[in-house]
């Protein structure tokens, strides 16, 4: 077992570029000639040799940055490497030295060949599995690092990087777009009146919040009102009786008012209404944190009759009901209203101008048909979907969909929030592997993407191939270290 182990070992954590990599320059090259990553114990170490040709300037530093990174967002920088020119070299140990113990230095002399050999070693940590080596040149005139040249003279791939193959779903066509814009009003009325005044409070703002609302539908020539709703309530406090006779009245008059603004017929504005709003009253008790707050709620919550409610709230809590008689009562004295209209269908021509102005108006369809006309994975394609899953949240399709752009782009955390809400078909198991497969469980990714394969989609198979590719052998090598 220990001779099948190592040699796994060998294979999977050692690997090497056997084709030189070259800087050339008029003066010469710095060329390597072999690199490698192998795991020792509990150790990753990194070996480099590098051949250097290039002659410097007297003032000339070059600095090599050896980086361990893999395809997520873990990178390593190693302890550099110095290519001094004499005068450089000076002052490299003078001062670099000090602050850069692990660094490795070389003093260029001109004219000859020369070779350095760089061997470090650092703590292997798991995601090291997947890790490339590169080196990033950096150089300036004075000893010290300056920018990032980001010249790549050396890397290693020990796995191929994975592409994962997804499906997307092709949304069902709305065969009727209906959409709505909710609001709230919270006009006010003086003791027991039922009629509306305009001037009195802070009516002509609240009464506008309707009117725009409305005008905002009415002047979009793409879509039609269809029905218009008006829910009034009043608040707890005062008789029920009264309380209903209140709410009825107040939201009739308050149709009355829109409808002389407006040339609807009158079964247009549909209007209902409830006596009081014991609803919101538990809602704002909800968010509110004081001693007494279960007790309240308890009676809140109960079957007694609503009168008997405030009252023994007003006589147990008369702190309390002093508060909300001042500032929660006047809240919940409000007319909710609804526009709900209907939005014909666009081309793909009218789909772009909709979404640039309006997506709303758009069906997920619509979009779906959009955004196939962008090159994948490009930035308008991506907001497509993106948009797409925040206006139809709760809609299987437009969270795969989502869940898929979010795997492309490697975020697994969001895909994962997505995919919760992902039909029970092929294509969300063939995500759900993908997303297995990024976060290193590439046991159930195997298994996933063979469910996926069987139900007929050859993204899977694809998805199979690399995954085996990747990271069967390497899979296979943590089993056989298990058994050693």
């Amino acid at each position: 077992m220990k001779t099948g182990g190592s040699f796994i070992i060998t294979i999977i954590l050692s690997l090497s570029i056997q084709a030189q990599t070259v800087v050339t320059k008029e003066t010469g090259t710095i060329r390597t000639t072999s690199s490698s990553l192998y795991k020792a114990g509990k150790e990753l170490v990194v070996s480099i040799s590098i051949d250097i040709t290039r002659d410097l300037s007297s003032n000339e530093s070059m600095v090599l940055v050896p980086i361990v990174c893999d395809t997520l967002e873990h990178r390593l920088e190693l302890p550099p490497i110095y290519i001094n020119s004499r005068k450089q070299h000076i002052v490299f140990l003078r001062e670099t030295s000090k602050k850069e113990k692990s660094a490795q230095a070389l003093q260029r002399k001109n004219g000859n060949k020369q070779t350095m050999h760089y061997l470090q070693s650092v703590p292997f940590e798991q995601w090291m599995n997947q890790a490339t080596l590169s080196l990033i040149e950096k150089s300036c005139g004075c000893g010290i690092p300056d920018a990032e040249d980001f010249i790549c003279i050396a890397r290693l791939h020990p796995r191929p990087t994975f592409v994962p193959q997804l499906a997307f779903l092709t949304p069902q066509v709305e065969t009727s777009k209906i959409r709505t814009e909710k609001g709230s009003a919270f006009i006010d009325f003086p003791v027991n009146v039922t009629a509306i005044h305009k001037e009195f409070s802070n009516n002509v703002i609240e009464l506008n919040k309707i009117i725009e609302t409305i005008n905002t539908v009415k002047n979009d020539s793409n879509v039609s009102i269809t029905r218009i709703s008006i829910h009034g309530y009043a608040s707890p406090d005062g008789p029920l009786q009264l309380n209903e006779r209140l709410a009825r009245e107040r939201t009739r008059t308050l149709k009355e008012y829109v409808s002389q603004l407006y040339p609807f017929d009158g079964k247009y504005i549909h209007t209902t209404y409830t006596p009081e709003d014991w609803e919101g009253f538990e809602a704002l008790l909800s968010d509110t944190t004081f001693q007494d707050k279960e007790a309240i709620m308890k009676i809140v919550t109960s079957n007694m009759h609503p009168d008997r409610k405030e009252e023994i709230i007003r006589m147990r809590f008369p702190a309390f009901y002093r508060f909300v008689l001042k500032h929660w009562f006047v809240i919940l004295r409000h007319s909710d209203y609804t526009v709900e209209y209907h939005v014909r269908p666009f081309t793909i021509e009218e789909s772009q101008v909709v979404f640039d102005t309006n997506p709303k108006n758009l069906s997920l369809e619509e979009m779906f048909r959009l955004a196939l006309t962008y090159t994948p994975g490009s930035a308008t394609y991506n907001k497509i979907f993106m948009t797409a899953v925040q206006l139809f949240p709760d809609n299987p399709t437009a969270n795969l969909n989502a869940a898929c752009i979010a795997l492309i782009q490697k975020d697994t955390k969001t895909a994962a929030v997505f995919l919760e809400k992902a039909p029970p078909l092929p294509e969300t198991t063939l995500a759900k592997g993908v997303l297995c497969f990024l976060q290193g469980n590439y046991k159930e990714a195997e298994a996933l993407f063979r469910q996926s394969k069987d139900a007929g989609l050859l993204q899977a198979d694809d998805n199979l191939k690399q995954i085996l590719a990747v990271s069967y052998t390497h899979l296979r090598a943590h089993e056989t270290l298990s058994d050693l």
